[in-house]
């Protein structure tokens, strides 16, 4: 709490001694209705899935409001002081404050000719998502401090060290557990685009707690690689766009691989404290490949993951989840378009010796500002479908389809980022 309130008196404080001083906003803003009043907080997600396929497929009003304040000085340093809370609500219901996903500054310039910036506090870092299916699928955001992008004879090297102080749920009293993470990332910019080589090392450190149990010390290890090709695009369809692809493997508490860092990880730590050692033993490998390009009349987003999650012993999960998904664009006038979006989750369970499948189509007339994919705010009318197998039953779209194996639903959404 100390912190938090020392960011928020340099936030406002800092300003003053300025020599340049820039205050703006950044942010984010979806807001779904359905046109039926009974399907108002229907999705559609297949169990065990990472994720869903995510256009006319909300479940919730999600509000991010980013303030920001960068500061010049006269030596050519800048500082960039950012807030961010969030509110959230199921659709159609009132839309609450969640909590404060940033607060931090960071500073740079301090070195000529060298890109390299300081940071302290809470704030989004460095994420990569697939945006049709909203996956984080790299995300190592939270409470800590780093530097970023050292430029070392043309490699620039970032490091973040992230922590948080979590309180387990089966356990009496305020008793909090350390979990922290060192992220160390090497990013090389190529002719056709970039690379990043990414490890991390988490550990939870070991605790006794007044009521005499106790956690071991929990390390784990992850480490990745990241492409993306500005080029190849260009070269296939004579669009502009991007392709990226990932491989990462995660090990004992890092078994996230890279998705998730120490914030907001109570359940984590319960699950520690009820299955002591066994989480060591825990793996997650994963591949993934998503896409965005586009021109004059045409665009394309596309999705592809696999992910193979192995700790038996720990939760007793043992799954493969299979993902792809296609999102064409046609623009037919500046200010319209008519998009599809096609995905299937296919989630084998080698506990429970289950295979779900889920596929989900959905048809939208956007009404946008400007042309391309990510133009926004846009304004669309959808209709989605969705089937699933038998295997699913009861475990799709809410109680409304607990009968059912598909499922519809018609309604507007507003998206906005800026």
């Amino acid at each position: 709490m100390m912190i938090r309130m020392g960011m928020i008196t340099v936030f406002l404080i800092l300003p003053l001694w300025g020599v340049e001083n820039t205050l703006g906003t950044t942010g984010y803003a979806r807001l779904q209705t359905s046109l039926q009043d009974d399907k108002a907080d229907v999705c559609f997600k297949a169990p065990g899935a990472g994720s869903k396929y995510r256009l006319g497929n909300e479940c919730d009003t999600w509000i991010e409001l980013g303030l920001y304040d960068r500061i010049h000085f006269d030596n050519g340093i800048t500082m960039h002081n950012q807030i961010r809370p969030i509110f959230s609500g199921a659709n159609n219901r009132q839309i609450d404050y969640l909590r404060l996903d940033e607060i931090y500054s960071e500073i740079s310039g301090i070195f000529d000719n060298n890109s390299v910036s300081f940071w302290a506090g809470r704030r989004f870092y460095e994420r990569y998502d697939s945006h049709i299916n909203d996956y984080f699928f790299f995300n190592m955001s939270g409470d800590g401090a780093g530097f970023r992008n050292l430029n070392i004879n043309g490699y620039k090297l970032s490091y973040s060290y992230i922590f948080d102080r979590l309180n387990p749920s089966n356990i009496s009293g305020d008793e909090k557990v350390r979990f922290d993470s060192h992220d160390l990332r090497l990013i090389k910019t190529v002719p056709r685009g970039e690379w990043t080589v990414f490890a991390n090392r988490m550990e939870v450190h070991s605790k006794t707690f007044s009521d005499s149990q106790h956690i071991s010390a929990s390390p784990g290890y992850a480490a990745g690689f990241l492409y993306k090709d500005t080029q190849i695009c260009k070269e296939l369809f004579g669009m502009e766009g991007e392709n990226i692809s990932g491989i990462f493997y995660g090990k004992g508490v890092a078994k996230s691989a890279g998705s998730g860092s120490p914030y907001l990880q109570e359940g984590l730590i319960d699950n520690i404290i009820s299955a002591p050692d066994t989480i060591e033993e825990a793996r997650t490998w994963r591949f993934i490949n998503y896409n965005a390009f586009e021109n004059e009349t045409w665009g394309l987003m596309s999705n592809f993951v696999y992910e193979k999650r192995k700790e038996t012993a720990f939760s007793g999960t043992d799954q493969t989840w299979i993902s792809a998904g296609v999102r064409p664009y046609w623009f037919f006038h500046k200010n319209g378009r008519l998009v599809l979006e096609e995905g299937i989750d296919r989630v084998e369970d080698g506990t429970s010796h289950n295979i779900y499948t889920l596929t989900k189509t959905t048809v939208a007339l956007e009404a946008a500002l400007d042309k391309g994919v990510w133009k926004r705010p846009v304004l669309r009318l959808y209709y989605t479908y969705a089937n699933w197998s038998e295997s699913a039953l009861g475990l799709i779209g809410t109680d409304y389809y607990t009968k059912q194996t598909h499922g519809d639903n018609l309604g507007i959404q507003l998206e906005y980022w800026w």
